[in-house]
């Protein structure tokens, strides 16, 4: 039944994708709380269990909500890629709302994905852990937020794609503020 539900769930979020974009103003109200991702247990999409240690060993982690149905998601995850290895004490992890632990029929696609755009970083499927602690909350893709080593968002979230130079500037900044 749990199952059962949180495949419903995620299909639900899934509708509110259809189109995907949105702007910061957009999400106003649903950022007004900060995200706490530290307690989070899931599974990559190579099949790996994942808990909140994911962000232990980096000062900031992007984490980047992305579909497979939203162009700017995908188009962005070069330069997403190239981000994950720019700075020291940096990494970029995607969750991937097309799949969830209970529902993985959208995996072939989302490897697809992943290997033409060379987004060579943690992607992750969405468990009802990480649907309570900010799926639940996601209106637009992609839609990102930071968070430090704990897995406490840092600074605000940022809905719609950015390219390389606009990302790697809130980067810096962040990256400062968690020192």
């Amino acid at each position: 039944m749990k199952k059962q539900y949180l495949t419903l769930m995620i299909l639900a979020v899934l509708l509110l994708f259809s189109a995907c974009g949105g702007t910061a103003a957009d999400a106003d109200s649903e950022n007004a709380d900060t995200t706490f991702l530290g307690d989070i247990i899931t599974t990559d999409i190579d099949g790996n269990t994942v808990d909140g240690s994911i962000f232990e060993n980096h000062k900031l982690t992007m984490v980047n909500f992305w579909s497979t149905t939203c162009g700017p998601c995908i188009r962005e995850m070069p330069d997403l890629a190239e981000l994950h290895t720019a700075h020291e004490g940096f990494q970029v992890v995607g969750i991937v709302l097309n799949i969830a632990e209970t529902n993985m029929d959208q995996l072939p696609t989302v490897l697809d994905i992943v290997g033409q755009t060379g987004a060579d970083y943690p992607h992750l499927a969405v468990s009802e852990s990480l649907y309570e602690a900010k799926v639940k909350d996601i209106q637009y893709v992609p839609e990102t937020i930071f968070v430090d080593s704990a897995g406490n968002q840092v600074g605000e979230a940022y809905v719609g794609a950015k390219e390389y130079d606009a990302w790697n500037e809130i980067i810096e900044e962040l990256l400062q503020e968690v020192e």
